[in-house]
């Protein structure tokens, strides 16, 4: 059993993996969304017994705010759980990033706000599978592997230690500003940059044509230090891909996989569906139907129209299938059977409850 579930997590991520024994199976978790989303995971383990709220893994990818802050609501901020335990923690905090060993971990990790996920990871496994350094890999092979406790075995694509290296002078700056926003945020929708309005495309080439537009990257250090997991079990192979860059990610895949596009089951593609994180040589690289986004809209109005459009105009199978983790005012034009006729694709769409569930 290979169970993958994309929960609600307003803008952000948050990705439970179950593998092995359906009754009593081995789990871990890749982000916890918003402050919000932490509460809501909190209950869910909450409802689980208490034998089963052991994770082999929680990874936190990077630092934006919709990404590290459940970690913060649901266990950093609240007392501990009755039989919640977790083997190890991955996360790059200011001291991994240059890309060595710490001297010492529990050296002082600065006055920001933000730093508290640091503070309080000294007191439990943190990056214990690299020997306290940093979660990355060199822009050579082999890439760094870990085999979990049931058959799950780790790739990590991403960061680089070059990416790691970029943050660093900005590490204060990018913390600040993700903590500002979890503080103000209102508790309504926020709508924020462009994309997500009435969209008319009538022929495939009018498709083409919106992929082709808006060709501009993330420039983000933050989002270029996420950690990019290949997960496979049993043959099936997931590519969770954080917010990274696109330019990035197809460098990685094209490392394991030089000579033929990289076979996957999933591909949870980068920041959401923004344009500026999905690019054609990406799309290409891989060989994936099953294309997984996570946002329901707020504040950036993710996922971007033009990163829809590169996946049906340039991914390698067909039909195309297009899976958003809700449904939203700005993902829900997609759901037209003239469009999944015409461009030879299909949308699932998870509840607002539960999120989006994958057997495999």
């Amino acid at each position: 059993m290979l169970k993958l579930q994309l929960l609600p997590a307003r803008e952000g991520d948050a990705i439970w993996v179950r593998w092995g024994n359906p009754e009593a199976p081995h789990q871990m978790m890749i982000d916890m969304g918003t402050e919000e989303t932490g509460r809501q995971i909190r209950e869910r383990i909450i409802a689980l017994p208490e034998a089963q709220r052991a994770f082999e893994l929680i990874v936190i990818t990077h630092v934006d705010r919709d990404h590290i802050g459940g970690v913060l609501s649901c266990m950093v901020d609240s007392a501990p759980l009755a039989g919640f335990t977790v083997k190890d923690f991955w996360f790059n905090g200011f001291a991994h990033l240059d890309g060595r060993k710490p001297g010492n971990l529990l050296e002082s990790m600065g006055a920001v706000q933000g730093e508290r996920l640091s503070d309080w990871l000294k007191t439990q496994h943190w990056n214990r599978h690299f020997d306290g350094g940093p979660v990355c890999c060199e822009k050579t092979l082999p890439l760094p592997c870990l085999d979990l406790e049931g058959g799950m075995r780790l790739t990590i694509l991403g960061p680089t230690v070059e990416r790691l290296n970029d943050l660093k002078p900005v590490w204060s700056k990018e913390v600040r500003e993700a903590m500002q926003k979890m503080q103000h945020r209102s508790s309504g929708l926020e709508r924020m940059g462009g994309g997500g309005g009435p969209l008319t495309l009538d022929t495939p080439q009018a498709l083409r044509s919106l992929a082709e537009k808006n060709q501009d990257r993330d420039n983000s250090p933050a989002n270029a230090s996420s950690i990019v997991l290949l997960l496979e079990y049993q043959g099936t192979r997931i590519l969770l891909a954080g917010d990274a860059y696109s330019t990035d990610l197809k460098e990685s895949v094209q490392r394991l996989s030089p000579h033929q596009p990289l076979e996957l089951a999933a591909f949870k593609i980068p920041h959401h569906g923004s344009r500026r994180n999905l690019c054609r040589p990406l799309i290409e690289s891989v060989l994936c139907h099953c294309w997984l986004i996570s946002s329901d809209g707020t504040r950036f109005q993710h996922p971007d129209d033009e990163g829809v459009a590169r996946i049906l105009s340039y991914s390698k199978q067909r039909p195309t299938d297009i899976r958003f983790n809700v449904l939203s005012d700005v993902n829900q034009k997609w759901d037209s059977d003239d469009w999944r006729s015409m461009f030879d694709y299909r949308t699932t769409y998870g509840c607002a409850e539960n999120g989006l569930t994958l057997n495999f």
